[in-house]
């Protein structure tokens, strides 16, 4: 990732590695500076939660929006508490998942959903993303390169070449 300069002390860098890929399934880990270890996901929509929840702990980036539910009992609280960092950016850093690598950097939560960047870090390809679906479909299709398919579709969100 030498190309890119990564800004090591954000609060919010993650480290997502895939360790498989199968028909509607990709499964990894995620690393942080707020973990001893990594969180295991089982699907990017589990993924994602864990990021969010992740964001919300750490009161960063901030929303922009208060999240809709159907029941006030699941509203989550708004009280933060301090969380300590207990792993090393260079730590987080150094993770790779078996298939494929990226660092994401959530900037911004605004309009209900996320802004960033994603740096692949097998190819050295950085791109920006304006949403939490965006960031879903540049890993997809990052992960469609890796095993070979040809199935890009053209609008859709790539790391460029």
């Amino acid at each position: 990732m030498a190309n890119y300069r990564i800004n090591t002390s954000a609060p919010n860098l993650m480290c997502v590695c895939v360790d498989e890929v199968g028909e509607n399934i990709t499964r990894g880990r995620l690393y942080h500076k707020y973990i001893d270890g990594p969180e295991i996901f089982k699907n990017l929509a589990q993924l994602l939660r864990q990021m969010e929840e992740t964001f919300d702990k750490i009161g960063y980036p901030e929303r922009s929006t208060q999240r809709r539910t159907f029941s006030e009992a699941e509203t989550p609280s708004m009280a933060r508490e301090e969380v300590p960092q207990v792993t090393a950016a260079e730590t987080v850093l150094k993770q790779t998942g078996e298939i494929a690598t990226f660092v994401v950097h959530v900037k911004f939560r605004q309009y209900s959903t996320w802004q960033g960047e994603i740096v692949w870090a097998e190819k050295n390809k950085k791109c920006n993303f304006r949403s939490a679906l965006e960031l879903l479909k540049l890993i997809d299709g990052a992960l469609d390169d890796e095993s070979g398919s040809t199935d890009a579709v053209p609008g859709e969100p790539q790391f460029a070449p």
